[in-house]
């Protein structure tokens, strides 16, 4: 069976980091989606310039996916930019219903027209949601294995990890160039919103110095 992975990206921390692990080791292929979320520009300025960064042949060539989700969440915050969660609120107030049912649906599609079985994704220890589990991720794999026909494996290498764990233990990377953020302005990271809190104070307890790009 094909060793190479597929890795889910979005252009932060987690994922950033798992795949420059990842391709230490194996090649691995490096997929964005899009969903037609206004910080999506940005995500990918961001994935791009880290990949050029850590400059590593086993990263192929980043695959752009894209669906839109428009119809769905139609007034949801995600698209209309109201009321984005501000720092403060709780890890619910984040929630993206389905992202991860869709994310890896495309890219286990794209996995099993180009012969890779194997798809990563950077859930870290703490993530509340029910989308996020090793239990849904065994169970989804299976289920999209019988679906198409192709042996789909979906690992999630950082779930008994915390994002503090994950940035101590990478500081030597170019992570200060990860975007996650929900409100970014020009490429810089809004420093207001709940994903910007989390990131700050993760690098805190990580006891690692932070010198990603704040607005605020």
């Amino acid at each position: 069976m094909n060793d190479e992975v597929a890795v889910l990206t979005s252009g932060g921390l987690d994922s950033s980091i798992l795949l420059a692990n990842l391709a230490k080791t194996t090649v691995i292929h490096p997929i964005y989606v899009r969903f037609g979320l206004p910080w999506e520009d940005q995500e990918l300025d961001a994935l791009n310039a880290f990949i050029e960064e850590i400059s590593n042949k086993n990263v192929a060539r980043l695959v752009e996916l894209q669906v839109s989700i428009s119809a769905v969440y139609k007034n949801h915050w995600a698209i209309t930019e109201i009321n984005v969660p501000a720092a403060g609120e709780p890890d619910e107030s984040v929630f993206l219903p389905g992202r991860n049912i869709i994310l890896l649906s495309m890219a286990a599609t794209w996995c099993s027209i180009n012969h890779v079985h194997n798809i990563a994704i950077g859930s870290l220890l703490g993530n509340p949601f029910p989308d996020a589990s090793h239990q849904f991720f065994g169970d989804f794999g299976r289920s999209l294995s019988q679906g198409m026909a192709h042996t789909i494996t979906i690992t999630a290498p950082y779930r008994n990890l915390t994002k503090p764990q994950i940035i101590r233990q990478n500081q030597e990377l170019p992570i200060h160039l990860t975007l996650t953020c929900m409100a970014p302005k020009q490429g810089a990271h809004c420093g207001e919103c709940q994903k910007c809190e989390e990131r700050q104070i993760s690098f805190k307890y990580a006891g690692v110095t932070d010198i990603t790009d704040y607005t605020e």
